[in-house]
């Protein structure tokens, strides 16, 4: 297969897809669209740039995305990359231009029956007390819930290496238990894994199709969602753990385009390993432009801040070091600059998948939200303090 488009996951209604990286530069921005398929027999060649793609974003920094809300397509949809272009409409590129799939196929939706039979996405840790033949590699453990069906047979594992060109492939095809150990893993990329139910008597399954869809079609089960990544370094010094923070508390943060997180209001960026360095209270901030309420508690909010920095700076003994890192729900990109613009603080990049893991990890039903964090060990100390009084002693005792 070529280099190009690949499919990472799908599901009955959205499609994430990965691509190379298009330029060696940390600064690039990538220009992402899609159209549905026009027929049985669409190849995704536009040669007479007559195709009408959908312009997705002109502003992606990482090289993954995802689009949802995607229905009436029976015949699959195709995605088409560049890099940054100067506005959203397809007038500024060639089709030459654009890089398509990997394969000459459109990538497709399951449907609901097939979405509500998947497993759920498996767990994958590195395990530092088993040893490799390799001193410098690391061995994986994965595991997953059992699946309930008394045809089970056993179950199917497939592993990818966190790289925009790498393919899917096949680590067990039929494991009798609910977890494994993969060893001698060396990439600086990562990992990702994901697993499906073997059942008694399947047919008319083929791994082909896996460039197209997380089903090997037939009565086969989909795949389910790919695990967090594991193993990939975080920054040349090898610091994952700013300061005393740990890895678990990282975690959260995986999937970072570059590992950096945006600051100063969106005109600078802070690795991943130095933004919660020597940090006692971390909090994510769910809010939008679009929320009234939400317009009205961040100036509150933003004095607390300052109020909070100007207080650890003078006293740094008697008081607690705090950050907060926005988590839009704004509805365009355009929203989530002008707002973030007056902020402070930390923010996750609009473009980023993490913001809707965040989103889920907080149980955010409702905004604004305002979720504290132990900043060494990324414990939940309150749920919301929208409401509350904020009251940086308050939220220090949960310290002691």
């Amino acid at each position: 297969m070529d280099s190009g488009i690949r499919l990472l996951d799908a599901d009955d209604s959205s499609i994430t897809v990965t691509w190379p990286v298009l330029s060696s530069s940390s600064s690039v921005k990538y220009s992402l669209q899609y159209r549905p398929s026009n027929s049985a027999t669409d190849n995704g060649i536009d040669s007479g740039g007559s195709l009408l793609y959908t312009s997705l974003s002109t502003e992606l920094s990482d090289n993954t995305a995802k689009k949802k809300n995607l229905t009436g397509a029976g015949h699959g949809f195709w995605f088409r990359v560049s890099r940054g272009t100067k506005s959203a409409t397809r007038v500024d590129k060639k089709s030459m231009d654009y890089v398509g799939h990997a394969c000459r196929r459109p990538f497709q939706v399951l449907s609901m029956m097939e979405q509500s039979r998947r497993m759920a996405a498996p767990s994958a840790r590195i395990d530092t007390s088993a040893t490799s033949v390799d001193p410098k590699s690391y061995v994986a453990h994965v595991s997953w819930a059992v699946y309930q069906d008394p045809s089970l047979a056993g179950y199917k594992l497939q592993m990818r290496e966190n790289k925009g060109d790498a393919a899917w492939s096949t680590v067990a095809a039929c494991l009798s238990g609910a977890e494994v150990r993969k060893k001698n893993l060396t990439s600086k990329y990562g990992y990702m894994f994901r697993v499906r139910p073997v059942l008694q008597g399947e047919s008319g399954g083929d791994e082909d199709n896996l460039e197209v869809s997380v089903s090997e079609g037939g009565s086969t089960i989909p795949y389910s969602s790919p695990s967090l990544v594991i193993g990939r370094r975080k920054s040349r010094s090898g610091n994952s753990s700013g300061g005393g923070t740990s890895n678990e508390f990282l975690k959260l943060f995986q999937g970072l385009p570059s590992d950096n997180l945006l600051a100063k209001g969106g005109i600078s960026k802070v690795p991943l390993s130095e933004a919660f360095a020597n940090v006692d209270l971390v909090f994510l901030y769910a809010s939008a432009h679009w929320c009234g309420p939400c317009r009205k508690y961040t100036p509150q909010l933003i004095k607390f801040y300052n109020d909070s920095k100007s207080l650890y700076a003078t006293a740094p003994n008697v008081t607690k070091s705090i950050e907060i890192v926005f988590v839009s729900t704004d509805h365009d990109i355009s929203s989530f600059k002008s707002y973030y613009a007056s902020m402070p603080w930390l923010a996750v990049p609009f473009d980023c998948s993490l913001r809707e893991k965040l989103l889920s990890f907080i149980k955010c039903t409702g905004i604004p939200r305002l979720v504290c964090m132990d900043g060494k060990t990324g414990k939940i100390l309150e749920a919301n303090a929208v409401g509350r009084a904020l009251d940086l002693g308050r939220f220090g005792k949960y310290l002691k």
